[in-house]
């Protein structure tokens, strides 16, 4: 068998059609969700990007693999191995289409990176870009005789969102202006100071946050389109073949403090799609409606590929759920980012409890919590309203990290030790208006390049943080090489 692991970087769950959407984002992707087996709850709990994926290809929780935001002041933890590095060891061809780098280059015989074309500053291309640097590689694994795994990384839905036409508008009416200064359900996202300035990049003067969304939904909407080729690239092997398509994380657009970023342990962020596709030897439109985790993802590969080293993997099977066995493998799942601020949570059936570490950035409260059953959408926190169920959330949590920390060996929680990767974003342009009335990207004179997804080192992150429950300071670690 072959295995094919798809990321699509930032991609809501509940911003595909196959999760309920109502808008038509994502047409081949609901078609393969119809023909392979869709996990309704899938949590991501290390976010955001790098977190995320070394816990999707190790198998490890953060705590134990110690990349906790995206700093890379850490390295990945020693002795920790990745999915590709296990395959390759066992006699996989292993190939990566990806941009990370870092520790996720291990494992990999080829690994082929990309750069967008940014000469024309409205538009990047990036779907195109991916699908054209993975379709030799295919032809090449497809032609040789080992079996392989390929991963392919699409960033399409992160920000800056610069779909090409008609993609830009898709979703907009086309009798709305998306800069009318009287419109100001962007007035909270142009005031947030870290945040300002890059956004100023790629959307200058848009007041209009449905016009945000409607980019957002553009770029889902493009890279579906160019998903296609790559399986019509992978049809020769079809029968041979299991395919997954997940995320590492959402994105908050409107709905939360964050806008149109992927902090916040909100279920915009932590409910990622996960499809797996392989026809004749996995249920046909199958739905799993429990919990599961991406933590669960690379033992399960290895399970299915007949491979028994799991290297000591925290997570748990997907394939009794897949087949009907269970309907989840979790009662609760519990959650970490530390990018653009501290915050730990808990998520059951029913609540969210989050619990952050120092202040919000954004001036939230200390504690939350949400009725998924009632508000799905985090809108209500009622942490006053349920003191007692609050307090059981913060006991589990507080005892789930104490019992990771004992057996890691550790005695600061990594969160806290290493603290945040990000302060702020963008460069300030002296003499031009943020937000309402600036000049739109598309009637600048000047030339510039498309703004592109920041790199760690420009989110001018320091190197400590303080525990603001005991007032300890706690220094990060140094700059390392890999």
């Amino acid at each position: 068998m072959n295995i094919v692991l798809i990321a699509l970087d930032t991609q809501r769950a509940d911003h595909l059609g196959c999760y309920g959407y109502d808008r038509p984002t994502s047409p081949f992707i609901d078609s393969i969700a119809e023909r392979g087996v869709l996990f309704e709850k899938c949590i991501a709990p290390n976010i955001p990007t790098h977190p995320s994926f070394t816990t999707m290809l190790s198998g490890k929780e953060a705590i134990t693999h110690d990349i906790v935001n995206i700093s890379g002041r850490v390295p990945i933890a020693e002795g920790v191995r990745l999915l590709p590095e296990i395959l390759q060891d066992h006699g996989w061809a292993t190939a990566a289409v990806d941009s990370m780098e870092r520790h996720f280059t291990r494992g990999f015989g080829e690994y082929v990176k990309y750069e967008w074309d940014r000469s024309v500053p409205t538009v990047l291309r990036r779907a195109e870009t991916v699908t054209e640097k993975s379709l030799p590689v295919i032809e090449r694994l497809v032609s040789q005789d080992k079996p392989f795994f390929l991963f392919i990384h699409y960033w399409d839905p992160h920000t800056p969102y610069l779909p090409p036409p008609p993609y830009d508008r898709k979703f907009y009416p086309p009798d709305r202006d998306p800069y009318d200064v009287h419109n100001h359900s962007m007035d909270e996202a142009w005031s947030w100071e870290p945040f300002k300035w890059y956004f100023h990049e790629w959307m200058p003067g848009v007041t209009d946050s449905e016009y945000v969304i409607n980019l957002y939904d553009g770029e889902t909407a493009y890279m579906d389109h160019h998903l296609q080729r790559i399986f019509e690239a992978l049809s020769p092997v079809r029968e041979d073949t299991l395919v997954i398509l997940t995320a590492d994380h959402g994105e908050v657009l409107d709905d939360h403090p964050g806008y149109f970023d992927h902090h916040g342990l909100y279920e915009a962020n932590v409910h990622v799609p996960l499809i797996l596709y392989w026809p004749g030897s996995l249920p046909e439109g199958r739905r799993v409606p429990g919990l599961v985790q991406n933590l669960d993802l690379a033992q399960t590969l290895l399970e299915i590929a007949g491979i028994p080293d799991r290297e000591g993997m925290q997570g748990l099977s997907l394939l009794p759920p897949m087949f009907g066995l269970r309907d989840g493998s979790y009662d609760e799942i519990y959650l970490s980012e530390a990018t653009w601020q501290l915050k730990r949570g808990v998520r059951t059936g029913r609540w969210k409890y989050i619990r952050a570490l120092e202040p919000d950035p954004h001036g939230g409260p200390m504690k939350e919590l949400y009725d998924l059953d009632a508000d799905p959408q985090e809108q209500r926190n009622v942490v006053e309203q349920f003191p007692d169920v609050a307090n059981e959330l913060d006991g589990k949590l507080r005892s789930w990290v104490e019992t990771r920390l004992r057996e890691t060996g550790r005695e600061v929680d990594p969160v806290l030790a290493q603290g945040v990767a990000g302060t702020r974003i963008g460069t300030p342009v002296p003499g031009e208006t943020v937000g309402a009335g600036a000049t739109p990207l598309h009637l600048r004179t000047r030339s510039a390049a498309a703004a592109t997804i920041p790199k760690p080192e420009d989110l001018n992150a320091p190197n400590e943080t303080r525990d603001e429950e005991t007032g300890t300071e706690l220094h990060g670690y140094v700059e390392v090489e890999e």
